[in-house]
Order: C-alpha cells, then structure tokens, then sequence
C-alpha cells in the first residue's frame, strides 16, 4: 500500500482518463461548465434507466446550484477586464445577491436583452435562493443546529429543473457574445 503507484491524484498510461487542469486562466467558466454537465449526466442517466432520482436528486441539485454561483461570479470577472472596472468578487455564496450584480451589468451594458428574460431568469434564480440560500440544502440533510432541510419541497421533476437551467445557461452564456 506505501507504494508510489497508490495515489488518488496522478496520471497513468490510459492517457483517455488523464483529466487535464490548470490548461487555462479562465478556470471559473470550466468549474461552472463542469458542475452542469455532472448534472446533465445524471439527468439523462435517470431519463433512460427510469432509476435512482431519489438518490441522485441531491448531487445534481447542488451541482446546479454550483454551476450558477460559479457562472455568476465568472460573468463578475469577466466583466472587471472587458469594461476595465473593479467588481468586488463576492465571497458568499447568495445567488440571489450575485444575480442582482450581474443583472445591473447586463442591463446597463446590453440593454436590448429582454426585461422578461432577465425577470424570469430572475424568478427561477430567486427560487433556487429560497430552497438553499447558502449551498447547504442538498449538500447536508440537516443545517448546523439540527433542523432539517428541503422540509417543504416534497419533489423535483428533474428533467424540468434540467430545461430550466439550460435556458439560464442559455441567457449566461451569452452575455458577452
């Protein structure tokens, strides 16, 4: 067991498994790119088997979840070099608060994309926020003093949580197109 081939973080000959990090500076975007495509799969693994949701309801909520924060915080970044401004980086993790940020840069820097699209996204953000205001709810069953979390959520379809998110992605990836 000591020895140098049993490592968790390494790369081996069957170089199709060899993940590659830190390729790029724009590293936000591929953390975010890669919490919703882990969630995509489990989606479509559910859609065709027809098993498992109640188990893999929770990854694939936070990993949602995650890849909104993070895409949000991305868009703040990417923001700060295009228009040369400081944006403070919010260390939080209230999307509902990082959304009104990015909205702002939206609407002051791209005021042709619908108020409705920017509402809706809005609403389903705010949603999100009300379920797991700080990426706890579907990480952890219960909060630090012991109170149950999701008590009023009783089920996710998730093939329609999935379209959802895709048309937020949609909105996001966008941005600066």
């Amino acid at each position: 067991m000591g020895d140098s081939s049993n490592k968790l973080f390494k790369a081996d000959s069957d170089w199709k498994n060899n993940a590659c990090l830190n390729f790029t500076e724009d590293r936000w975007d591929l953390y975010a790119e890669g919490y919703k495509k882990a969630s995509d799969l489990l989606v479509t693994h559910i859609q065709i088997n027809q098993v498992d949701q109640d188990f893999l309801v929770y990854p694939i909520v936070f990993n949602y979840r995650q890849y909104l924060e993070l895409k949000l915080k991305d868009i703040l970044l990417v923001a700060q070099k295009v228009f040369n401004k400081t944006f403070i980086l919010p260390i939080h993790h209230d999307i509902n608060m990082i959304w009104k940020d990015v909205r702002e840069i939206i609407e002051q820097n791209w005021s042709d994309t619908p108020k409705k699209d920017l509402n809706q996204v809005g609403k389903l953000i705010n949603e999100f926020s009300n379920a797991d205001k700080i990426s706890m709810a579907f990480r952890y069953p219960i909060d630090k003093s012991g109170d149950v979390h999701l008590k009023n959520i009783c089920h996710i379809n998730l093939r329609n949580l999935k379209e959802h998110i895709e048309n937020i992605s949609t909105l996001l990836d966008n941005v600066f197109v």
